[in-house]
């Protein structure tokens, strides 16, 4: 059995080599030094690497030379005395060295982040063994090494591959002659070796509306006559004409990822529809009117359908026809006269104008004529502003204080051991803590009796509740808190009706208005001679669309954007154009222009210019 040299004795040996015996390793004399040589002259030598049958060898320095170099080149790592090194290091013949090849795989596997795929990348198709170069006897030596070519170690096989795959799990539609195409004629790209399935999104079910949503522009003519009879300028429907239509949701289909897992798609949304008693529902989701009358589309996640009646006003509203409260459209062919309020739970459509006077709608407003010192407010605003639904939310805050309120005094009388009738309870509280509640009940009431013609027996219920709290000694008898609960079930429920109410799509549409205030959730249309000391506020945009159109001394704020025609004048207060988006000018004397918190003051005139959030912020 062989006996292993020390590393002390092989040291040893390799100094005492003879200089005839070193000439076979040496490129030159001058770099094969003999020891006992130097010694004799007394020369200096530096020391040296070399590599000898895959082994590296260190002579040490003579007579103060240098120290030997050596660094690793990749994929070579290299140990000095165990510890691995990777930069520039001294050696001695007394240093352990030693080597190892950083191996790489010949292929790699990787999944993308979908999982849907898994893709082959190889690196090389066979493995060969390595072998360390040798530079020659060198004081500085660049450990590096080069495949042996004539001895395969080992070649990618199907097998290999297929393997691999199985131990990472995939396992879904595994290409086999795309792998065998690679090993075949290696192109060392990516290739899919292993797909999944996407899963199939479903579909959202979604409306087809077939009617307007708007009052036609035609309404809006300036020249010729008006045909007061010709309601078509409204949007309308037949009876039994179908109105819109729900496609249903398509369900989504599952798919699979490469690991074999089941991928689900989204769920689809639904939509809602709910049919007033005018409209109806079919099991296939045909919206279709059982009357004639302008379509109406309401609400967000839940769609109410119905078809709006008119109430038709052939002259002025004054002080003879009594402020308007109505359930549908409004159409008033004369003026609104001073001190009037129209409030409609559908759209206004006035042929005259408007005169110091507010006008709700939880649709569209549309005025032909001018609109002096009033409130328009249509939508969102329509709602907000509706006395129906301001003093029923009113009244619901108040009414559930009431409950609270009374429910503690119960609480408190019963501990004691004492009765009272509850309806003695809530007539206390109303006079002493809640004297605001039989006010703001006269004022329910007062709105309900207005409310003309149709939908007024739906409110009957409410008013003759809300009629009991105005009588002490009915109240007295008939108070229970069920009772009082019920009448806050039926303000909720009116709350909630009237908010529903709300139109998509409104706009409010003028020829010119005189220090009034406008807001729409929709747009602002000016069709003519423009506004004068005036507030507008939409949630969309701002439009004039009379190239003379001026806007002056007034404050107008847009969610979108504003185009305006002439801003201010040689004199007269200045106007302010606030727009998330931007605003387009004709022409503009002086004023402020905002674009979201950006503002810029204009002192000399600019002509056709379009302000935007880039071109403020160049001027911050």
């Amino acid at each position: 059995m062989k006996k292993y040299i020390s590393e002390a004795e092989l040291t040893t040996l390799i100094n005492q080599l003879n200089l005839d015996e070193m000439d076979d390793y040496s490129g030159s004399e001058e770099t094969s030094v003999d020891a006992s040589s130097s010694d004799k002259h007394n020369n200096k030598q530096d020391g040296w690497i070399r590599i000898v049958n895959q082994q590296i060898y260190v002579q040490n320095p003579i007579n103060g030379g240098d120290y030997a170099i050596i660094y690793p080149m990749s994929p070579v790592k290299l140990y000095i005395n165990d510890k691995e090194v990777a930069w520039e290091s001294k050696v001695t013949a007394e240093d352990r060295l030693s080597w190892v090849i950083e191996e790489q795989p010949l292929f790699d596997i990787s999944i993308s982040e979908d999982k849907l795929l898994a893709h082959l990348l190889l690196h090389a198709k066979e493995r060969f063994p390595w072998r360390l170069v040798d530079g020659g006897p060198a004081n500085r030596l660049m450990l590096r090494v080069e495949e042996d070519r004539d001895i395969v170690l080992k070649t990618v096989q199907l097998g290999d591959v297929v393997s691999k795959l199985e131990e990472m799990s995939i396992k879904a539609r595994i290409e086999f002659a795309a792998i065998q195409q690679e090993l075949l004629l290696p192109t060392y790209q990516p290739v899919i070796v292993a797909r999944g399935k996407e899963p199939i999104p479903g579909k959202d079910a979604r409306l087809e509306i077939y009617f307007a949503q708007q009052v036609e522009s035609q309404f809006f003519e300036v020249e010729g006559t008006i045909d007061y009879r010709n309601h078509l300028r409204i949007p309308s429907v037949q009876k039994g004409e179908v109105m819109a239509r729900k496609i249903p949701l398509v369900d989504g289909i599952a798919g699979y990822d490469v690991l074999g897992s089941i991928t689900i798609p989204s769920t689809p949304k639904d939509l809602f529809i709910v049919a007033k008693s005018n409209v109806e529902l079919t099991p296939d989701g045909a919206v279709i009117a059982r009357i004639q009358g302008r379509p109406r589309m309401t609400g967000g996640k839940i769609k109410t359908f119905d078809v709006s009646t008119s109430y038709i006003v052939s002259g002025n509203v004054d002080i003879e026809t009594g402020n308007i409260v109505f359930s549908g459209d409004v159409v008033i062919y004369g003026d609104v006269t001073d001190n009037m309020i129209i409030e409609s739970l559908g759209n206004v459509y006035v042929y005259g104008n408007v005169y110091n006077s507010t006008i709700t709608a939880t649709g569209s407003i549309n005025v032909r004529g001018n609109v002096v010192a009033s409130k328009l407010y249509s939508g969102y605003f329509g709602v907000l502003f509706n006395r129906l639904y301001h003093t029923s939310k009113l009244l619901c805050d108040y009414i559930e204080r009431l409950l609270a309120a009374s429910k503690l005094l119960v609480e408190a009388l019963e501990s004691k051991r004492q009765a009272v009738r509850y309806g003695q309870i809530i007539l206390l509280l109303m006079e002493t803590k809640m004297k605001e509640i039989p006010d703001t009940i006269k004022e329910l009431q007062f709105v309900i009796s207005n409310i003309q013609h149709i939908k007024q027996e739906e409110y009957e219920k409410l008013k003759e509740i809300s009629g009991i709290f105005s009588q002490p000694t009915k109240l007295l008898e008939v108070a229970t808190y069920g009772f009082v609960q019920s009448f806050l079930t039926l303000l909720q429920d009116t709350h909630k009706e009237v908010a529903r109410m709300q139109e998509e799509n409104v706009e409010i549409s003028i020829n010119q208005c005189h220090n009034s205030e406008l807001k729409s959730n929709g747009d602002i249309v000016i069709h003519r001679d423009g506004v004068l000391l005036c507030d507008l506020y939409s949630a969309r945009n701002i439009i004039f669309m009379h190239d003379n159109s001026i806007c002056r001394g007034s404050r107008l704020e847009a969610g979108d954007s504003i185009s305006a025609k002439v801003i201010g004048g040689q004199t007269g207060a200045n106007s302010v154009l606030k727009a998330k988006r931007k605003v387009q000018v004709k022409k503009m004397y002086s004023g402020r222009v905002c674009i979201g918190k950006y503002c810029k003051d204009i002192f000399e005139p600019v002509d056709n210019t379009t302000f935007d959030i880039q071109t403020l912020k160049k001027n911050a």
